[in-house]
């Protein structure tokens, strides 16, 4: 392989890091916002079914709102393909702010979903409540960082357009669930053991 043939595989490879990594963050913060919305911030909660079913409504309502973008993006590519080195150096921003942030935020889920409901109070309590809300300063200073990177004006548009399709994922879903159930119907009382189910809070 000649030397501009391996560049050029490299490149690609990169692209498809960058992209790949992207797009895992985005449908992971989608589960988690699905999560959210269906159990609210209760340790108490342990219904893995029904954790597991709001987890992937919001991870498939996170691919539904960044269609049109990684459309966008993708059309801009095809007629532009110049721009490809600026969609890239916008993902390598983005990714240098959201990365730390999810490793903290997944060590704290995995405390979450494995110890008793005690240790899921202090995961939310110390990690995941403030994580939740710091949550859109985040997104948007990736985005920020993002727009800086690119130099780019359509580059920058549609890297806005991601961070504001994300941020919009959990209202709609904190909608759809008060509309489908009360939040109480999902949360059991507090037990001394590890497998926290039960009865609705009264």
């Amino acid at each position: 392989m000649s030397a501009a043939g391996a560049a050029s595989a490299a490149g690609a490879v990169g692209v498809a890091v960058v992209a790949g990594a992207l797009l895992v963050l985005a449908l992971l913060d989608g589960a988690f916002s699905g999560f959210r919305s269906a159990h609210g911030r209760d340790g108490r909660v342990h219904l893995p079914r029904a954790r597991l079913r709001s987890q992937l409504h919001g991870a498939a309502a996170t691919a539904v709102v960044l269609g049109p973008v990684v459309l966008g993006a993708s059309l801009d590519v095809v007629a532009r393909p110049s721009a490809l080195d600026a969609y890239v150096r916008a993902g390598i921003a983005m990714l240098t702010v959201y990365v730390p942030y999810a490793v903290v935020v997944l060590l704290a889920v995995g405390a979450y979903a494995l110890l008793d409901w005690r240790h899921r109070f202090l995961a939310t309590a110390v990690v995941l409540g403030p994580g939740t809300f710091l949550r859109p300063a985040v997104a948007i200073a990736g985005g920020v960082l993002a727009v800086r990177a690119a130099a780019d004006g359509r580059v920058a548009v549609l890297a806005a357009a991601s961070v504001v399709a994300v941020l919009v994922v959990e209202p709609l879903l904190d909608r759809r669930w008060r509309r489908r159930a009360p939040e109480l119907a999902l949360v059991g009382p507090a037990t001394d053991g590890a497998h926290d189910v039960g009865a609705p809070l009264r």
